[in-house]
């Protein structure tokens, strides 16, 4: 018998191995008595639960919808009907005025868009504005007539490189 201790105690890779099974028996023993205490709800498959829950909805179904709880019409239908009045007429009052506002803004902006027009026109047709400039113009002798005088005017050939600079 020592030399069974021995031989485990000189291996403790064994002595976890040994450890881990006798945890696991252990846990088991635990898991069984917890499932079989009285004490808690019992257990049921998810299979079970849905067709409880199907037989619920299909009973259900089968009744009918509750009926609605029944209210004196004679006194409310006066009611309702100053109600429905008040509120059409007011309706009405929000739609004249939001008409109203709409046809303001449109005359505003077709005033606005009149006014910019004729900016831009009187503007165009001053020559002594700013916004018109009338540009340069040359023709093809002047082309010419300006390229001659850049070469004459210019440095000469002599003290400028042939090649172009490379960069």
């Amino acid at each position: 018998m020592g030399d069974i201790i021995d031989f485990f105690l000189g291996n403790p890779f064994l002595i976890i191995i040994l450890i881990g099974i006798v945890s696991s028996m252990l846990g088991r023993k635990k898991k069984l008595q917890e499932n079989e205490a009285p004490n808690g709800p019992p257990k049921k498959k998810w299979q079970e639960v849905m067709r409880e829950l199907q037989g619920d909805m299909q009973g259900n179904q089968q009744q009918g919808p509750a009926p609605a709880p029944v209210r004196k019409v004679g006194q409310q239908a006066p009611q309702a009907a100053e109600i429905i009045d008040e509120t059409k007429s007011e309706a009405n009052k929000r739609i004249a005025e939001l008409r109203r506002l709409q046809q303001k803004y449109d005359q505003e902006r077709l005033y606005q868009k009149a006014k910019a027009d004729s900016i831009t026109i009187s503007a165009i047709s001053d020559n002594r504005s700013s916004v018109y400039h009338k540009g340069p113009s040359f023709g093809k002798k002047q082309l010419i007539d300006g390229i001659i005088m850049s070469e004459v005017l210019g440095p000469p050939r002599a003290k400028r490189s042939l090649q172009r600079s490379r960069r």
